[in-house]
């Protein structure tokens, strides 16, 4: 008599049911094959990720069969941490962590395929820079008199080249077009930099990657780990790049078990070579894709999410979506109209001591913007009250490098004797390292040499550079309006932007707004003395968060994404300033600048501001009117509150 094996019924550790709402539980328990998982905002997509990890061990699969890609260590080691706990069981043997951590790993058995040794030494962003620059020193194009692009900006088209599988000549026409004269000698640096880096058994972080993917081309590599990995998820898949999804489509080749947690409405992320695409495609990437929506929101109130909802709607090419909250009704979000951005600062600054009054404590009020420079007068006004706050991912305004620079220049108009921004303001002169700088600085004010004497002991390079340096010194000196004088030192300081700088537009912004606030200073003494006034407010601004419960947040939009608030300010919510005007000719970028907005509204919790000045001063138009952004007069008066103050 034959024997039948019958196989008990499964019976988990977890009682999935109870502990997912429904729309997770399908994911958890149904997401078998090329899944897509579009994960609205504030709808527990790490939950569904630890959930689906802890179902499948559960069901019996290895830990050492399944791959879990996440963007952060912080967030590998949360996942792993929670999912142990969930199952009460040690979870070692599985693959988790970022693309460039896996990348290692495997590359360190592969890398002979390659003419790598295993023991290759990873080099940071410092040590590539030392190399670039050894490279350029080699090409006799850093000893040049002239201008040429910083070994900064270099690594800056490489990298992008590399992550988006994209020739460098292309990188730099798309988005590097002011150095487009200098493609063919960054070309021939490149060459020689992964030249060196081969020869000395290095890779830089990149090359993590772009290794791992020519080592999958191999036939026998592909299928030993695309048979290894029976179960591949990757969370925040919308901010994957072009390398990074033809890695996934190689390692997913034999099971097809992809699965993709991300939210197409918050892909903002194209300038580190993110493409939206690699969602909107996948269903035509991996056959017979299931696509499931999270859209239960547990972050918003209904107000707050019926306008972000009437915001993404406008645009074209998306999975359309529709979050709903499991909050109660609450008080709609408010549009500030204020005379001017010296008003809009001062009506937020209050704002937010009325919050905090009300029992919001600082640290959880944020003021979210597109561009940095927007923030300036608010800062200021924060300075001035002494409500402290955080610069989130940067620095505050005026400790700025680019913002030093160019006070540097005034500072010793006011005291020649400043050696600090003497030196500062020399260096960035082609020719003038820190070396000759202080030679010069020693000859021309502590031996009092006259500049002829100095430059006769120069070579041509520094030679040239101290000339263009005390030329525009003598320019500025006797110019009786500050913001003059500022602006020939900002229209000098743009070329060195440009080829130093990979956000030179942005930078230059900044400068204009700092010329801005120079129109209401007397003299050039009058204002860095208004600008030093600020460093009294610097020290009670930023007390440590005991000491007044937190700080309020500052941060640019692609800062705060994955954050939350209970408030939420959004500045500048006007024409030219959102969407940057460079998105306003290109209907991917446009859609792309409305992801952004989208994202800022779906930070706050319980209350949104958004605000706009009426009138406001440019460096190149004087005073002009501003009107609402265009994201906000596309929508339903009647989802947000007007106040104009």
């Amino acid at each position: 008599m034959k024997d039948y094996i019958i196989n008990p019924p499964f019976t988990p550790a977890i009682d999935y049911k109870k502990e997912l709402n429904p729309q997770q539980y399908e994911v958890v328990t149904k997401a078998k094959g090329p899944s897509l998982i579009l994960a609205g905002a504030g709808s527990g997509k790490t939950r569904v990720l630890i959930y689906r990890l802890a179902y499948l061990i559960d069901k019996g699969a290895s830990p050492e069969n399944i791959l879990l890609v996440t963007f952060t260590n912080k967030a590998a080691k949360e996942m792993i941490t929670r999912a142990e706990s969930l199952l009460s069981r040690n979870l070692s043997g599985m693959w988790i962590g970022t693309f460039h951590h896996i990348g290692n790993i495997i590359l360190r058995k592969e890398a002979k395929l390659l003419g790598f040794s295993p023991n290759f030494t990873i080099i940071d962003r410092e040590d590539a820079k030392d190399l670039a620059q050894n490279c350029l020193e080699e090409l006799n194009l850093s000893k040049q008199g002239k201008l040429f692009p910083k070994k900064d900006l270099i690594l800056n088209v490489s990298s992008k080249s590399t992550n988006s599988l994209k020739d460098i000549e292309d990188v730099i026409s798309e988005s590097y077009s002011h150095i487009e004269e200098y493609t063919q000698p960054i070309k021939r640096v490149l060459k020689k930099y992964q030249k060196k880096k081969k020869e000395a058994n290095l890779m830089d972080f990149d090359d993590l990657l772009f290794f791992w993917l020519e080592v999958m081309k191999k036939e026998s590599i592909r299928e030993k780990y695309s048979r290894q990995f029976n179960h591949i998820l990757i969370d925040e898949y919308q901010d994957t790049n072009r390398l990074q999804f033809e890695i996934l489509k190689k390692l997913s080749s034999a099971s097809q078990n992809i699965l993709a947690v991300g939210d197409d409405a918050q892909s903002i992320y194209s300038f580190r070579s993110a493409e939206i695409k690699n969602v909107l495609n996948f269903p035509q990437t991996f056959k017979d894709t299931k696509i499931f929506k999270l859209e239960i929101n547990y972050r918003s109130t209904p107000e707050i999410l019926d306008l972000a909802n009437a915001v993404i709607n406008n645009n074209k090419k998306q999975f359309p979506k529709h979050l709903r909250t499991i909050k109660k009704n609450h008080s709609l979000p408010v549009l500030i109209k204020a005379d001017d951005t010296y008003k809009q600062a001062s009506f937020i600054a209050r704002q937010i001591t009325k919050l905090y009054q009300e029992g919001i404590p600082l640290q959880k009020i944020s003021v979210l913007f597109r561009s940095r420079y927007l923030a300036l007068e608010l800062e200021v006004e924060l300075m001035q009250r002494s409500i402290p706050y955080i610069i989130r991912g940067g620095i505050r305004f005026f400790e700025q490098a680019h913002i030093k620079d160019v006070l540097s220049y005034l500072k010793i108009i006011v005291n020649p004797k400043d050696e600090i921004s003497f030196k500062r303001a020399l260096s960035l002169y082609p020719g003038i390292g820190r070396s000759y700088a202080y030679r010069i600085w020693e000859k021309s004010v502590k031996e009092n040499l006259p500049q002829e004497e100095i430059l006769k002991s120069l070579p041509k390079k520094a030679k040239e550079g101290t000339g263009q340096f005390s030329l525009l010194l003598a320019s500025i000196k006797d110019e009786p309006r500050p913001e003059k004088a500022l602006n020939k030192v900002i229209k000098k300081y743009a070329d060195y932007c440009y080829l130093n700088f990979d956000n030179p537009e942005e930078r230059i912004a900044d400068l204009e707004e700092l010329s801005k606030m120079a129109k209401s200073s007397s003299s050039i003494r009058n204002l860095l003395e208004n600008l030093s006034a600020f460093e009294e407010f610097k020290g009670e601004a930023a007390v440590s968060p005991e000491a007044k419960e937190g700080s309020v947040v500052l941060s640019t939009i692609h800062q705060a994404k994955g954050l939350e608030w209970q408030a939420v300010f959004i500045l500048g919510c006007s024409e030219y300033d959102f969407p940057h005007p460079k998105a306003l000719n290109s209907q991917e970028q446009l859609e792309e600048e409305r992801r952004l907005f989208y994202v800022a509204i779906t930070r706050a919790k319980k209350y949104l501001y958004m605000a706009y000045p009426k009138s406001k001063y440019t460096y190149r138009s004087g005073i002009v009117i501003a009107r609402p952004s265009m994201f906000i007069q596309e929508i339903a008066p009647e989802l947000y509150d007007e106040w104009d103050k």
